[in-house]
């Protein structure tokens, strides 16, 4: 999987990133007020409360006014789910430490397969502490999934340094745009807060 470019800290490999690439988009704008409040406080834990409850507000007003969302928890991360829709909304945590060649490979290669182009992709990777199937798995276009594109190697990135760090808050928010009633996101955006302490926000097309 890709590392940091050498040199660079993430802060500045994300930034670096959405200043030269048109394709992904800096979305820490829609929790500008949120981010001022962790500046002050570095609440984090405040900080993915609002985050939650921005997805749902955000979900609902994307044509989905009838939602029946519902949380919980499995593993390390939490997800926001739509239970009439079937699919997940948001997914959060915090990153833990997990040891090496324990993910199921067999099970994750298993049917249903994704479809042509897509990935069965992890909303929290399994090296973050994310568990396989259910909730935590998406219809990811594999150029992202696999980083066989350049959001591909940012998306990998980002993934790698969350895993190679424990304790570390982030979320993964999965984007219907409307009339999408499909479990295949439009956008999937990526947030977290640094080992220094940094808030960033990257929305990838899922495409």
């Amino acid at each position: 999987m890709p590392a940091l470019p050498s040199g660079l800290s993430i802060e500045a490999a994300i930034d670096a990133e959405l200043k030269h690439n048109p394709a992904v988009r800096d979305g820490l704008s829609a929790y500008a007020g949120l981010a001022s409040g962790f500046r002050l406080k570095k609440d984090a834990v405040a900080l993915l409360a609002g985050v939650l409850s921005h997805a749902a507000a955000t979900y609902r007003a994307a044509g989905n006014r009838d939602a029946d969302l519902v949380t919980f928890d499995d593993g390390a991360a939490n997800f926001l789910f739509d239970v009439k829709q079937g699919r997940t909304v948001l997914c959060w945590g915090v990153t833990v430490s997990v040891g090496a060649n324990t993910r199921d490979d067999a099970y994750h290669g298993g049917f249903p397969r994704a479809g042509d182009g897509l990935d069965k992709g992890h909303a929290w990777a399994h090296k973050q502490g994310g568990r396989e199937g259910g909730p935590n798995y998406f219809r990811q276009a594999r150029s992202l999934n696999q980083g066989r594109s350049r959001n591909g190697k940012l998306w990998r990135i980002i993934e790698t340094y969350l895993g190679a760090n424990a304790g570390l808050p982030a979320f993964v928010g999965l984007r219907y745009a409307a009339p999408n009633k499909t479990d295949q996101p439009d956008e999937i955006v990526y947030g977290l807060i640094t080992a220094g302490q940094q808030f960033r926000v990257v929305v990838f097309p899922n495409a």
